[in-house]
């Protein structure tokens, strides 16, 4: 019997990828659009759309009925207001999450996080063994059953939303994958460090010191999220919770939670030397830019988001982001239940994505 998927975000990076994925493994696909949105990528395929809204609960009722498996994309990364991110991220989750439970048979939501809502890199304790390439200096990348420390609004909006989510836990089967930097043909943010080094041979990195970085390339990361859905690990409503008077994960702290990545992580200054390659770029010059310059550069931006009502990709929330401790992940979890299978190695990956780029005049 064909499964039916609804996808929230269809439209977007990610989305489009993953609706192409499912229908090409046998999956009706409808997507949630609103009235404005671009359809154009999915009429020639046969898809399904549902008019509708996160912020419009009847209008999700009515598309989550009659699926086995919802996939949540749709979420703000940048806005004006500090409020955009709760209502679109946190209540909008709230939202999917209620109608996926009022109905009689829920199907399963895959809810689609950030590496942004877990954290930054987590300092060592003494004693603690990690191999290399998961950890740099005093630092390791982050796991599942790490206690949570997002440094920007944007990463506790995201948590707010999976909180939101695993509060239905006990009625509906939730799963959620926290992806890091996505990489891919279509990508539109990542396209910036490409532009910079193809043009100028030069990548910004910011800050004074070497940070780990994680990447996963959207195919990748389509194929994981539909293996997620169909046998992955489930939450509880006590997966986000801590032990009130100590502080510490309770025993089903990261239950039905998912880093996903390549294993290999790198630099952020290594990930532009790739670049290079990709593109064809024997030597890129990689400079470092000082926090206060970054923090300075936000501002600015910042301030001509509101003169042009579009927010920047650098505003101030992104920049303490930039300037953290790095941002890469463990995918063991992934990798033992099997459910983690990269056809490709990330440099082979960025080829891919550079090829797209020139293909289609980008680059």
């Amino acid at each position: 019997m064909t499964k039916k998927a609804l996808i929230t975000g269809a439209s977007g990076f990610i989305g489009q990828h993953l609706a192409r994925y499912l229908h090409q493994s046998g999956w009706d696909v409808r997507c949630l659009v609103r009235p404005t949105s671009d359809r154009s990528p999915f009429e020639s395929d046969g898809f399904e759309f549902a008019e509708g809204s996160l912020s419009d609960l009847a209008s999700l009722r009515k598309a989550v009925a009659g699926t086995d498996a919802v996939f949540h994309l749709a979420g703000v990364t940048k806005a004006l207001r500090k409020q955009t991110l709760w209502d679109v991220n946190e209540t909008g989750s709230r939202l999917l999450a209620q109608a996926c439970a009022d109905l009689k048979t829920p199907p399963t939501l895959v809810a689609v996080s950030s590496l942004a809502a877990g954290g930054p890199l987590v300092k060592l304790q003494p004693g603690e063994d990690v191999p290399q390439p998961y950890r740099l200096g005093r630092y390791r990348v982050r796991r599942e059953t790490d206690p949570t420390s997002p440094v920007s609004n944007y990463g506790r909006s995201k948590l707010a939303g999976e909180r939101a989510i695993t509060a239905f836990a006990d009625r509906i089967p939730i799963s959620i994958v926290r992806p890091p930097i996505v990489i891919g043909p279509g990508d539109r943010d990542g396209f910036e460090m490409f532009r910079m080094i193809s043009s100028m041979s030069v990548h910004l990195v910011p800050g004074w010191w070497p940070t780990l970085f994680s990447v996963i390339h959207v195919e990748d990361l389509a194929q994981t999220l539909v293996t997620v859905a169909c046998h992955g690990e489930r939450c509880s409503p006590r997966t986000g919770s801590l032990d009130e008077q100590h502080r510490t994960p309770s025993s089903e702290y990261g239950q039905g939670v998912y880093f996903v990545s390549d294993p290999t992580t790198v630099t952020y200054a290594e990930l532009g030397k790739m670049i290079g390659r990709a593109i064809g770029k024997t030597k890129v010059r990689c400079i470092q830019v000082p926090p206060r310059i970054v923090r300075a550069t936000a501002l600015i931006n910042q301030g001509m988001s509101y003169l042009r009502r579009r927010p920047h990709i650098l505003g101030v929330d992104k920049s303490r982001e930039a300037i953290a401790t790095g941002w890469a992940c463990d995918p063991g979890k992934l990798q033992r239940a099997g459910d983690l299978r990269l056809t490709s190695d990330l440099q082979t990956r960025l080829n891919q994505t550079a090829l797209w780029y020139r293909e289609h005049g980008w680059l």
